[in-house]
């Protein structure tokens, strides 16, 4: 009998441990003196105080105002349960404008709820907020609220990127308290991913949790096949890190560091955020992370050639492939072994941004803190949003039917008024799904197959759609109608060809129906779209899900270095041919990588430039075209290449400068759009014995 009892203690034991990772009710937040940010804030619920931290050496409370959270107590774990969610958040962004007054006082600063953890755990909803109350605290849906005056002063200083740790409490007399270790080690390891990441080995992989990254944040096995692609493509990587941070949430920690992020094709900067558990062999692993690009100051330091990597100590680890930390020296040139090595500015101007900083200005807010649209009514009047621009309806198959007995009648934009719906047909009632692993594993599969058909331009999309209860259901937000969709997705599958780049998707359940969001990047050949496309799911009778509202948002999400990436291997080997062509000589093939209406230098179509080319190849041959530092930004148009070259010809004369290439997609191959030539003047004066206006001569000519 005591056997017995002791077994079914070890066995309520055990389950203590498993499940308590999953909920962090009453988590009482501990501020440690290592790793800390410059400013941030601090909720205690329990005590409803809103507490602003700020780094003087040590953290010291700046701010303490009273606040309320969300109406029933405990941690945040399903939408609609009016609980404040307790753990390690960031702010997003600032709303502005089309807030109601009463409800959220005007203004609104956004947190990354569900974070990585919250989604490893099962946690859905969205919308939860910073924000202040027109007349009177009362408590939220989940948000936090301050008062108009408190929210004035210090919503100055809640930027973006700004950490908010949402606790059941948090004792300020005891901030910061020293470091047991735990936040330098984490500290430390970041960094030393970021090597590993630098020196492009496969150590970088022996930080994460495959299985835990697989749920929280994208396919493990995807994110590990693209990065050991890149790997072998890539000539370097360099990764530089801004002081890194870290806090501790309830069951993980948060790394966080300003980040900027160079490789022999593109470079960009933002913050990258890791959020870290300990697994069985109480080992630190990464089970989440984020990305967030942004102007943060890096690439103009870089520049400058006064940007170094952090100085954190790396963790030892005995092994002679061990990482080593990036070089700003480190060479392009494919004779980098007897190139002299090029100061630090020399090389930083060699490198281009992606493109401009891709994080909007005015990012379209999602539905505030846990209303759905028209989940009740007057709810449409509460939330008070902006209309947002009318989303961009996704491409159709030709061959989908369009519904027999709906009339072709204009689309409404999604953020108007609700229109009245026609009388549903008789149908089967919904099965309620449950976000357990089948229902996740069904719905991720079912949002890859859309992805699947639609950058193949396939009518196999058709059989996703319920056509007859699409736009009927409750709940689901009144838009375009089920033929004004077939039909713009008719429109959009006339191109020749789309590409489609689509983050993993995050699920939740909203009464009957399951709901996806997919950050994505849609290009084709007239241009690009990103933004996020939200799916209201119906699960069948049988079990399987077909898509009853659809919704696409358009935004900024810093999915063009994602698109770079997958296009960067075929854009170079294409630039590769074509320098090849190029420097053999072979007219045929030099001119099969130009479009028909190309551009070069003044000369207007492909006609003009091959009689220009075999006018001069008749007289002159080139010996040389050497190609380095290689760099690619999204166009409007398609992808601008630039690159230093150097040129030489059979009559002895030779140019060195930057040659810039606008790339137009066709379906198979990459061609030359327009082609742009800048010389680099000589930096020394004319050799004796050569007359001044020769040297002009010779600085001043242009490639053929």
């Amino acid at each position: 009998m005591s056997r017995l009892l002791v077994g079914l203690a070890l066995s309520l034991a055990l389950a203590v441990v498993t499940v308590a990772p999953a909920c962090a009710d009453n988590w009482q937040a501990n501020l440690y003196n290592e790793g800390l940010p410059s400013h941030l804030v601090a909720v205690d619920k329990n005590r409803r105080a809103f507490l602003f931290f700020e780094k003087k050496s040590p953290l010291k409370l700046k701010y303490s105002f009273p606040c309320v959270t969300g109406q029933l107590a405990g941690d945040k774990q399903e939408l609609n349960d009016l609980r404040t969610p307790e753990g390690i958040y960031f702010v997003e962004y600032k709303i502005a404008s089309g807030l109601d007054f009463k409800e959220y006082g005007g203004i609104a600063y956004t947190l990354n709820y569900p974070n990585p953890v919250d989604r490893l755990r099962g946690k859905t909803g969205h919308g939860i907020w910073i924000h202040s109350k027109g007349f009177g605290l009362v408590p939220t849906r989940g948000c936090v609220a301050i008062g108009l005056k408190e929210i004035d002063t210090v919503g100055p200083q809640l930027t973006p990127g700004t950490a908010v740790v949402l606790a059941e409490q948090l004792d300020e007399s005891k901030v910061p308290q020293p470091d047991n270790g735990t936040a330098r080690e984490l500290r430390r390891l970041m960094q030393a991913w970021s090597n590993a990441w630098a020196a492009r080995s496969r150590k970088m992989f022996d930080y994460y949790d495959p299985e835990s990254y697989s749920k929280a944040t994208e396919n493990f096995s995807a994110f590990r096949q693209n990065k050991e692609r890149l790997f072998k493509m890539l000539g370097f990587v360099k990764i530089y890190n801004r002081e890194i941070h870290a806090l501790e949430g309830p069951g993980y920690w948060v790394t966080w560091a300003e980040q900027f992020y160079a490789a022999s094709n593109l470079s960009t900067e933002g913050v990258r955020r890791l959020y870290w558990q300990r697994g069985k062999d109480k080992k630190f692993r990464i089970v989440g992370m984020e990305w967030t690009p942004r102007d943060v100051g890096m690439r103009a330091d870089f520049q400058k050639g006064r940007l170094v990597a952090a100085s954190v100590p790396v963790a030892t680890d005995a092994s002679s492939e061990a990482p080593l930390p990036p070089r700003l020296d480190m060479p392009e040139a494919p004779d980098e072994k007897t190139a002299p090595a090029a100061p630090p500015a020399a090389v930083a101007e060699k490198l281009l941004a992606v493109s401009e900083p891709l994080v909007p200005r005015r990012a379209p807010a999602p539905p505030p803190a846990e209303i759905n649209w028209g989940a009740k009514p007057g709810m449409d009047a509460a939330q008070g949003e902006s209309p947002a621009a009318a989303p961009a309806p996704v491409p159709t198959a030709p061959v989908i039917p369009a519904a027999p007995e709906t009339a072709a009648a204009p689309a409404a934009p999604a953020s108007s008024a609700p229109v009245t719906p026609e009388a549903p047909a008789p149908a089967a009632q919904p099965v309620a799904p449950a976000l357990n692993p089948e229902t996740r594993a069904a719905l991720e599969k079912a949002v890859q197959a859309w992805n699947k058909a639609f950058a193949a331009r396939s009518a196999d999309i058709a059989a996703l759609y319920d056509q007859q209860q699409y736009n009927r259901v409750p709940g689901v937000p009144r838009g375009h109608s089920y033929n004004s969709v077939q039909r713009e997705l008719e429109r959009q599958f006339r191109a020749p060809w789309l590409s489609l780049i689509s983050r993993a998707p995050v699920l939740e359940i909203q009464g009957p129906l399951a709901v996806s969001r997919s950050e994505q990047l849609v290009v084709g050949p007239t241009g690009t779209e990103q933004g996020v496309r939200t799916f209201w799911w119906r699960r069948e009778a049988d079990g399987s899900f077909r898509i009853v509202g659809s919704e696409f948002k358009p935004a900024e999400l810093g999915l063009a270095a994602n698109y770079l990436e997958d296009v960067s291997a075929a854009v170079s080997a294409d630039l590769e041919s074509w320098r090849k062509a190029w420097e053999g000589g072979r007219l045929d093939d030099y001119m099969g990588f130009y479009a028909a209406d190309a551009v070069q230098q003044g000369r207007w179509g492909a006609k003009n430039i091959r009689r220009q080319k075999e006018t001069l190849w008749a007289r002159v041959k080139p010996t040389l075209v050497q190609l380095s530092g290689l760099r690619l930004a999204m166009d409007k148009h398609g992808i601008r290449a630039d690159m230093s070259q150097t040129y030489a010809d059979s009559a002895g004369h030779t140019d060195r400068g930057t040659k810039t290439l606008l790339l137009r997609f066709d379906g198979k191959n990459w061609r030359i759009q327009r082609e742009d030539w800048a010389p680099q003047a000589p930096a020394a004066p004319a050799p004796a014995g050569q007359s001044a206006a020769a040297s002009r001569r010779s600085a001043q000519r242009t490639l053929p």
